[in-house]
């Protein structure tokens, strides 16, 4: 499941859970158990503990969800450092034989117009 996946999965639990919160006294969801033993106490819900709890669990996963993310994104960083330190690495050897090939081609003008030169003065003469 990716990060997005999980954190729309997180949202529409917590979204739930306050809803249940809100609602407070009254007609609860099926998934929702009464209290075993007591009588209904007024003005708190009967399950105000559990939903603390769930609460709290939710926090951690999102924390867990958080966590996460930071990491893969400090690892993304490091591999973006890596490729750009590779990418410079083979653009200055690429521009250091591209140097080499310039330098190889003007040596080979010079003899050629040197040649040249000789060509015509020993033709000229």
């Amino acid at each position: 499941m990716n990060v997005e996946a999980e954190i729309l999965d997180l949202k529409r639990r917590v979204e739930a859970l306050e809803t249940i919160v809100r609602s407070g006294p009254g007609p609860r969801p099926h998934h929702v158990i009464p209290a075993q033993s007591g009588p209904h106490r007024p003005g708190l819900p009967v399950h105000a503990c559990e939903r603390s709890i769930g609460l709290a669990e939710l926090k951690a996963e999102i924390a867990d969800v958080r966590t996460e993310a930071s990491q893969d994104f400090e690892a993304l960083i490091v591999e973006i450092a890596g490729f750009r330190a590779q990418t410079n690495e083979n653009f200055k050897s690429t521009q250091s034989e591209i140097m080499e090939k310039f330098d190889s081609l003007r040596c080979e003008m010079i003899d050629l117009a040197l040649r040249l030169d000789r060509l015509l003065e020993i033709n000229g003469t």
